[in-house]
């Protein structure tokens, strides 16, 4: 008797497709809540609030929440202000987003105030250099994108801001980053116990904190070259830059490995490793990516959160 498959009944076969709607659904909407904490400016303040915590853990420092909730809140404060005051440069470089920040312009900037405000007055209950660090971020936005160079030298350098000289505002908002979940943890804690430690990871994070950068600068390039600003990959152009954030990122690899090789941070840091695979990913997805801006605001964006993650695991697992 010849094989004969049997039909597939009608009813598992509309299960089917109903479940894989409704999971095509579900995905949509974890997208959608992704890409509104995004363009609110909650994912960067989420990721700074996971670096400090990681800066907490690897500088032998207690896990306490005042610190990342201080860089939760200046890092909010400071993004919502710059995406309310650069609205016509986000506009070409940035459409959807200019929108949503113009439509809730008023919350934002009002939410952005009242966050600072609260960090300020958290910071005040441990002292003044609390006040000075939580205070640093504010100041550093205010350096990089207001005017701070007299009109005539402006004229003779070609820039009057400091986000308009090449490489330095990379290495500027990289380094604000990283000074702030580095040193709010310590200000507030009194001191480190570890200091190669902490220095490696301040190492590691800058680099982290650069590569970011530089890859929102890839998604900016058409915007950023009409408003004449010279960005890496306006200089060089997108494959080349993509090509030099693969080489910074094997080097931050080289990094994990070698600090605790060298007894400069316990093995747990190797766990740190774990994002260049994850930035790995993304940089290669960068080269062919239609979706450039879900790939920055969230992808990238969330790196730091998923590192907490990994970083949470594995030290609960080497603990058990």
């Amino acid at each position: 008797m010849p094989f004969t498959s049997s039909p597939v009944p009608e009813n598992l076969v509309e299960g089917r497709a109903a479940r894989a709607s409704r999971l095509h659904s579900g995905l949509a909407s974890v997208r959608a809540l992704l890409v509104l904490l995004a363009r609110g400016n909650l994912m960067m303040a989420l990721s700074m609030a996971a670096s400090t915590w990681l800066v907490q853990v690897f500088a032998g420092l207690p896990s306490e929440p005042l610190a990342p909730l201080l860089a939760f809140l200046v890092i909010y404060a400071i993004y919502s202000l710059d995406r309310v005051t650069e609205l016509d440069a986000d506009g070409l470089t940035h459409p959807e987003r200019a929108r949503f920040s113009q439509r809730y312009a008023r919350w934002i900037r009002h939410s952005a105030l009242a966050a600072q405000a609260l960090a300020l007055g958290l910071a005040a209950t441990r002292g003044a250099w609390s006040v000075a660090v939580t205070l640093m971020p504010l100041a550093a936005l205010l350096v990089y994108s207001f005017p701070v160079l007299p009109r005539f030298l402006a004229r003779r350098v070609g820039v009057s801001r400091l986000k308009e000289v090449f490489l330095l505002k990379n290495l500027w908002v990289a380094g604000t980053l990283t000074a702030t979940s580095t040193l709010l943890p310590v200000v507030l804690h009194g001191g480190v116990p570890h200091g190669p430690s902490l220095l490696a990871l301040a190492a590691f994070l800058l680099g982290r904190w650069a590569l970011n950068v530089i890859l929102f600068d890839v998604r900016d390039e058409t915007g950023d070259g009409a408003n004449g600003l010279r960005t890496v990959p306006v200089v060089l152009g997108r494959a080349k830059t993509l090509r030099r954030l693969h080489v910074l990122n094997g080097l931050l690899v080289l990094l994990t490995v070698a600090v605790p090789l060298l007894g400069w941070a316990r093995p747990a840091f190797v766990l740190l490793g774990v994002s260049c695979v994850y930035a790995a990913a993304y940089l290669r997805r960068a080269e062919s990516s239609e979706d450039i801006h879900f790939l920055c605001d969230v992808v990238s964006d969330g790196e730091q959160l998923v590192l907490a993650g990994v970083v949470l695991l594995g030290t609960a697992l080497a603990g058990a």
